[in-house]
């Protein structure tokens, strides 16, 4: 099949040429001849003219041609393969030249002279009149062109030159002949070429197809390590930089399902354990069913349903079936409740909250606005190290507003700075840490739910910056 495809190109490449031939020679055919024949027309017609120049200036007045004049002219006319007669004004045959198809026979019904060229027809001609030697010659063999003669503005005769008819056949068929010749052999030479050229051309086009369809088997049969090497600025590089990217996601994608895997195992194992042990103690009459001891339970079973929660929200957000409510409100007061709810963990931690809070009114879902916050609070807290800072600030502006949580943490690797929105995806710094990694993608599809937008980035001063902008009201 891969071989199908480059003799394909290699034969389409032959064809074309061989089409573009074919349509040059129909082309040349048509207008070539009709441009040909005008050419010879116009050979013709200065041929005769060479004649009847000869003729008016060999002249001399009054008797007219001689025996000289004569014999120039026979040879001007053989010059042009021509015959020519010459008529008084009064229509009477003066003399006749033979070109090379002379002595043959008649010509308009004169009599045809002896190897001088020339007979006595009547005056003007100078010299004897030898005797003829005469044949019949059908006049359909010449095309005959008639010529006043004319010398000082005094008429002196009439010219006849017969051109035959078979040369300008001859000349119309060699010429065909040799355009046939010459067509076929560059139609020839061109297929030759360009089906070479095209072998070259499809196997530089065919190569990297073939080793992307290598590495697409490689990838189907599980072997997500492989990549291919662009080997030009092309359509066929950019798939191959398109096929890369492609393994490079689903190879992060698989390492990213099993950490999910991973971490999902880990934050159901924990929990259960301790329920377990705590149910099992309690059993056994180890431990007494005080309210502490079931406290305990209860703060496991609370962390569960944490966790359930969290993948309800992503899986709603990501079916689109997340209901959303749209009220005017104030963005500063949702963080200001924010704030509020995480003081405990963070004064367990030892992390400074502060707030920055200007009014900013927008059209959105309270609760969900409030779980947006909560989320990033939880976590910069995560990753800011105790005698840290963390700030949530609230700023409005014309058009949208903005809440921001800026903290004192190591920041965000570049590595990781495209994908920290993804769900399950957790960095290398988060690896030692509780969660799963859905609280960042949830908070991106609440906040694009109602119309915002969420984004990343480091701080000017370090640590990591999460900013929401949303429309703002009117």
């Amino acid at each position: 099949m891969r071989r199908g495809l480059r003799l394909r190109l290699a034969l389409t490449h032959a064809l074309v040429a061989l089409l573009a031939i074919v349509v040059v020679a129909v082309i040349v055919f048509v207008s070539g001849g009709r441009r040909f024949d005008t050419y010879l027309s116009e050979v013709q017609r200065s041929r005769n003219e060479a004649v009847v120049k000869a003729l008016t200036q060999t002249y001399k007045p009054p008797d007219g041609w001689d025996a000289a004049s004569v014999y120039a002219l026979s040879q001007i006319a053989l010059l042009n393969n021509v015959d020519v007669a010459v008529y008084s004004p009064q229509g009477q045959l003066l003399f006749t030249v033979q070109g090379r198809h002379m002595g043959r026979g008649m010509m308009g019904g004169g009599m045809m002279g002896s190897g001088n060229g020339m007979m006595g027809g009547g005056a003007g001609a100078s010299g004897a009149t030898p005797a003829p030697q005469t044949t019949t010659l059908s006049r359909d063999e010449f095309e005959v062109q008639s010529y006043p003669l004319e010398v000082d503005g005094q008429d002196v005769g009439t010219a006849e030159i017969y051109a035959p008819r078979n040369a300008r056949a001859v000349a119309e068929s060699a010429y065909q002949s040799a355009l046939t010749r010459n067509l076929v052999i560059a139609g020839l030479v061109a297929a030759a070429l360009a089906f070479l050229i095209s072998l070259f051309v499809s196997r530089r086009i065919t190569g990297p197809l073939e080793e992307l369809t290598d590495a697409a088997e490689d990838v189907a049969g599980g072997n997500l390590a492989v990549r291919v090497s662009p080997r030009a600025d092309d359509e066929v590089g950019a798939l191959a930089t398109a096929f890369n990217a492609m393994a490079d996601r689903l190879a992060r994608d698989e390492q990213w399902r099993r950490d999910m895997t991973a971490d999902l195992s880990h934050e159901l194992r924990t929990p259960l354990a301790t329920i377990q042990s705590r149910i099992e103690a309690l059993e056994d009459g180890v431990l007494p069913a005080t309210p502490e001891n079931l406290r305990v339970i209860g703060a496991e079973v609370e962390r569960l349903g944490r966790l359930l929660g969290a993948l309800r929200s992503l899986n709603e957000l990501e079916s689109e079936d997340v209901s959303v409510e749209h009220e005017k409100l104030d963005l500063a007061e949702v963080g200001r409740d924010a704030i509020a709810h995480a003081e405990t963990a963070y004064v367990s931690k030892g992390v400074a909250l502060d707030g920055d809070l200007a009014a900013a009114v927008v059209k959105g879902d309270r609760d969900r606005l409030l779980q947006v916050a909560a989320n990033l609070l939880d976590n910069a807290l995560k990753f800011t190290p105790q005698g840290g800072r963390v700030v949530l600030a609230v700023d409005s502006g014309r058009s949208a507003a903005t809440l921001t949580v800026a903290d004192s943490g190591p920041g965000i690797d570049p590595v990781d700075l495209p994908f920290i929105f993804e769900r399950f995806y957790r960095s290398q710094a988060a690896r030692g840490t509780h969660g799963v990694g859905l609280g960042l993608a949830i908070a991106r599809g609440l906040v694009e739910a109602q119309g915002g937008s969420i984004e990343a980035a480091d701080g000017p001063e370090g640590g990591a910056v999460f900013t929401v902008r949303l429309p703002a009201a009117g």
